[in-house]
């Protein structure tokens, strides 16, 4: 008896320690897992897509914006995949295939790659950063001719103990250096959404601590280098 009950603590032990694992490392498991899911879904729209599509690729700011919406008269294709890092979103992009090529391609990351316990502003990390950008941005080169990458967008200081705000900075100019040497389109859709260069938003600007009150503003500001002549 004292055995099975030194048994079953044991085995109370394990769980305990499983969901504490669980619960202080979800993110990136759970934003693979959606991933996986979400991957058959974005392939059968690519698939469908209309000559001249607009692609939306990235994260939750680029999930959250309504395929309903036409930009420079035309379709868009949502591949955003909520919760997905750059390393993250740049293992997705490569398992997909693109029959039709895009009008333009829209990029949207960086929102996941600013967890202070990540240590963003780390050389280590910062690199990483620009390694899966770039791997982003090559492949979705392959399928268009015009690939915008948007910079990170502004943050709340309600979760600056969790977020680096100058991790938004720092790696919007990240990208736009890597978009000047892959000849990718750098643009900030949010400029006027910021608190000067602080890496919060304006009073208003979220709908959360994260994700910006209104998508359609996000995207009319990027219809100029979308909707231009063909380069």
């Amino acid at each position: 008896m004292k055995a099975l009950r030194l048994g079953i603590a044991g085995l109370a032990v394990l769980g305990v320690g499983f969901t504490v694992g669980w619960v202080e490392k979800p993110s990136r498991l759970n934003a693979r897992l959606y991933a996986t899911d979400r991957l058959p879904s974005i392939q059968a729209h690519l698939d469908d897509a209309p000559n001249g599509y607009i692609l939306l690729a990235g994260d939750s700011q680029a999930e959250l914006q309504s395929p309903a919406q036409r930009v420079c008269g035309t379709e868009i294709v949502n591949g955003g995949i909520s919760g997905a890092s750059a390393s993250v979103y740049a293992d997705l992009v490569a398992k997909l295939s693109v029959k039709t090529r895009a009008r333009a391609v829209v990029v949207f990351i960086g929102t996941n790659d600013l967890q202070r316990k990540k240590e963003p502003l780390s050389d280590r990390t910062a690199q990483g950063f620009d390694d899966a950008v770039e791997r982003i941005v090559t492949r979705l080169q392959a399928g268009s001719d015009r690939v915008v990458v948007a910079a990170v967008p502004p943050i709340s200081r309600s979760v600056e103990k969790r977020l680096e705000p100058a991790a938004v900075v720092a790696y919007s100019a990240r990208i736009e250096a890597l978009c000047r040497r892959l000849s990718c389109r750098y643009v900030d859709p949010y400029a006027d959404l910021r608190d000067g260069d602080t890496g919060f938003a304006l009073p208003g600007a979220l709908r959360d601590a994260l994700h910006i009150t209104d998508y359609r503003r996000v995207m009319r500001a990027l219809e100029p280098v979308l909707c231009a002549a063909a380069p």
